[in-house]
């Protein structure tokens, strides 16, 4: 995790509410309207693809990590996010998570390079993926 993104998620930590989630909680599904971004403080959250067929392979976050960042910019989570391991979570509601972006350009950018690196992260799993074959 780049500098930046720690710098984001410290910020981001520091508006949060704390929330105390068990192993099998799930914080959001994919194609839910945002909430708001949760911070990891302790714990996991994986975050996946559910449904028949996915080739995206799971990511799981551990402290100092942001779930549902992109849902902030497009109002809804692309992505599934379940506890895998008991958490203290930092919540930050997605309109506070876009005023804290709107007021600085240097987090603003930390978070449009978090979810490059994500992007990238596809990217490469999609090039990986062997082609379905077609039947």
């Amino acid at each position: 995790m780049s500098t930046e993104i720690a710098e984001l998620a410290t910020e981001l930590d520091h508006a949060a509410s704390k929330l105390s989630l068990r192993k099998g909680t799930a914080l959001f599904h994919r194609g839910d309207p945002i909430s708001g971004v949760f911070v990891v403080r302790t714990g996991a959250v994986t975050m996946s693809v559910d449904g028949p067929g996915t080739i995206y392979p799971p990511r799981t976050l551990g402290p100092g990590e942001i779930a549902g960042l992109p849902a902030t910019l497009i109002g809804h989570y692309s992505l599934t996010a379940k506890v895998t391991e008991d958490a203290e979570l930092g919540f930050v509601p997605g309109p506070k998570v876009a005023e804290i972006l709107e007021c600085s350009p240097r987090l603003c950018m930390a978070a449009m390079r978090a979810m490059s690196e994500e992007i990238a992260r596809v990217r490469t799993a999609l090039r990986e993926t062997p082609p379905l074959n077609e039947k």
